[in-house]
């Protein structure tokens, strides 16, 4: 395997083909060849910011959630770039816990979210955690329909179940606060806004945490 990690990795050439070309299937592929995951989890933490950024986008490309609790620890990097592509890896490697069936029946639960259809995500989630109960983001995708539906203690208990399986999921941390908001827990739900904060401090910037008002619809994070 060619790291070349006394020098200058060969995942930068990857990463500099790929801001010229934008080919994104190209790097993946590239990568795939010549790292693994533990490689690039090391690449992570290097003190080049270009190798940085070609490492986590190659984590949130090919990593599992077994980085899970690495990538979170670079949402405070320094660089802007390295925290975005970080946020943006975590929501990609929660969605690759189980098997590719389980892959599957939570892409159509966040489909079935995305369309409003809430009674049917809280039915086949109900149903799918039977099966996996240790799927954060199933926990997740049925609190966001219990949400939709007005069922707060419900989505309390599915939200406390997400952040036990996955103590990292900041959106997790920012629809508890809107959900303890709504049930009248104002220290709570600051508690929890503070939680999403520390994890992704990102999140100051996002129109959620701006703007509050009841209609919000959290799941758009």
């Amino acid at each position: 395997m060619d790291c070349r990690c006394s020098r200058s990795p060969i995942l930068l050439d990857f990463y500099q083909n790929y801001l010229v070309s934008a080919n994104i299937s190209d790097f993946e592929q590239n990568v795939s060849r010549h790292y693994t995951a533990g490689t690039l989890e090391r690449l992570v933490s290097h003190a080049d910011t270009s190798i940085r950024r070609a490492a986590v986008l190659a984590l949130g490309l090919l990593g599992n959630f077994s980085s899970n609790s690495l990538l979170a620890t670079v949402l405070t990097d320094r660089d802007r770039t390295v925290a975005l592509l970080a946020e943006s890896a975590l929501r990609n490697i929660w969605r690759r816990d189980g098997d590719a069936d389980d892959q599957l029946a939570l892409q159509n639960l966040i489909r079935m979210n995305a369309e409003g259809n809430s009674l049917k995500t809280v039915t086949y989630a109900s149903l799918q955690l039977e099966k996996t109960p240790r799927f954060a983001e199933i926990w997740f995708q049925r609190a966001s329909a219990w949400f939709t539906l007005g069922e707060f203690e419900f989505a309390l208990e599915d939200l406390e179940k997400t952040l036990d399986l996955n103590p990292f999921h900041f959106n997790a941390y920012v629809m508890l606060g809107y959900v303890q908001m709504e049930l009248g827990h104002v220290a709570l739900s600051l508690h929890a806004f503070r939680n999403a904060l520390d994890i992704n401090p990102g999140l100051k910037n996002s129109r959620a945490l701006k703007k509050m008002p009841h209609s919000t619809n959290p799941t758009g994070f």
